[in-house]
């Protein structure tokens, strides 16, 4: 988690990065529930990032505090709404382990069920993000607590947050847990809009369908997981603020180009310009944040002059885009293919076409 649309070297945030925009006040990513390490593409800010990641498996969380990654620091804290105690309900996979136990008559008839079951629970003594970070500010949040997001965000302070990614699960059914409706009620009331959404489908036992991902627990032997169509159980969601509004201009921009929408980095840029000019021109920035159309590199001037002229650039190559009913594998990239296009049309379709196009004889 995340598998969202992440940009591996966004070019404007490196600009910001090595002009200094960071280093007095980095970005400040807090990881819930980071077993396996904090995600990678945080690295980019270099120095200009820290990160407080909460793993409740003291085993799990002492091996990645051992490994000494930079500006990263790791705390054995179980989290929940509030200071109390809680059942962790241990799963075959530890990754699976929740304060909220799968139902196994209901996983049961998909094809995971068998990892989803219950081998074991202990008890947890639970605390706040607010008590946890003592008073420190947070600008982002990543939460993988399975099922357990919305009781972490409801005991954290979540005025300073520029944005938040979340698992979420799409059905009470799977463990009585809150559904996404709940968590989408609760992030847009505390004033944060849906920019991506990521689902992970499961098949039914019935009829099987392919793993989308090589999974292997701890032994190296092959899992269940996500399969290329079935019901959608769990997700990713991606939650931001405002660009036009929100503080913290300078890091909700490179948030929103990290996670692919250099469209609302850009409206953010051009919203707030004086505060990028103090890094770097914000033409300049403006320019790094265009994306090749077709291969071909323009400046930010050329490509909105000649996407609002209507220029071929911007529509598709000839052909309809029919992308494969199943996806037969995940590279990290949707990649479109494209058909031949159709036969011209004839005889009484083709006049018709030719009327209504003016271009009859």
């Amino acid at each position: 988690m995340p598998n969202l649309h992440i940009v591996a070297e966004p070019p404007m945030t490196q600009r910001l990065v090595q002009s200094g925009a960071f280093a007095e006040d980095p970005l400040v990513v807090v990881d819930v529930g980071a077993r396996g390490g904090v995600e990678w593409f945080w690295k980019v800010f270099g120095d200009g990032v820290r990160v407080v990641a909460f793993e409740p498996d003291p085993e799990e969380c002492a091996r990645l505090q051992a490994a000494g990654e930079k500006n990263v620091t790791y705390l054995p804290l179980a989290l929940a709404a509030g200071r109390g105690t809680r059942t962790l309900h241990v799963g075959q996979y530890p990754a699976t382990s929740s304060f909220y136990p799968n139902d196994p008559a209901w996983c049961g008839r998909f094809d995971v069920g068998d990892v989803l079951r219950v081998q074991s629970e202990i008890e947890l003594a639970t605390t706040s993000l607010r008590d946890a970070l003592a008073g420190k500010r947070a600008d982002f949040l990543k939460l993988d607590v399975e099922g357990a997001e919305l009781d972490v965000l409801r005991g954290a302070d979540l005025q300073p947050v520029l944005g938040l990614v979340t698992e979420v699960r799409f059905t009470e059914k799977m463990s009585g847990c809150p559904a996404f409706a709940d968590l989408d009620n609760f992030c847009r009331a505390a004033g944060f809009d849906l920019y991506d959404l990521d689902l992970y489908r499961y098949s039914r036992r019935a009829l099987p369908y392919p793993y989308l991902y090589d999974y292997h627990d701890d032994a190296g032997r092959p899992g269940p997981g996500p399969t290329v169509q079935g019901q959608p159980l769990v997700g990713d969601a991606l939650y931001l603020r405002d660009g036009l509004t929100a503080g913290q201009p300078v890091k909700l921009a490179c948030l929103f180009e990290v996670f692919g929408l250099s469209d609302c980095a850009a409206e953010t840029l051009k919203a707030h310009r004086a505060v990028f000019a103090q890094w770097a021109d914000p033409d300049l920035l403006l320019d790094l944040l265009v994306p090749p159309v077709k291969d071909e590199r323009l400046s930010y001037a050329d490509y909105t002059a000649r996407y609002a002229a209507g220029d071929r650039l911007f529509r598709p190559t000839s052909g309809r885009r029919t992308p494969d009913p199943i996806v037969s594998h995940y590279d990290g990239v949707f990649t479109p293919s494209w058909s031949p296009p159709p036969p011209p049309p004839t005889g009484l379709c083709e006049r018709l076409r030719r009327w209504l196009t003016g271009k009859m004889d």
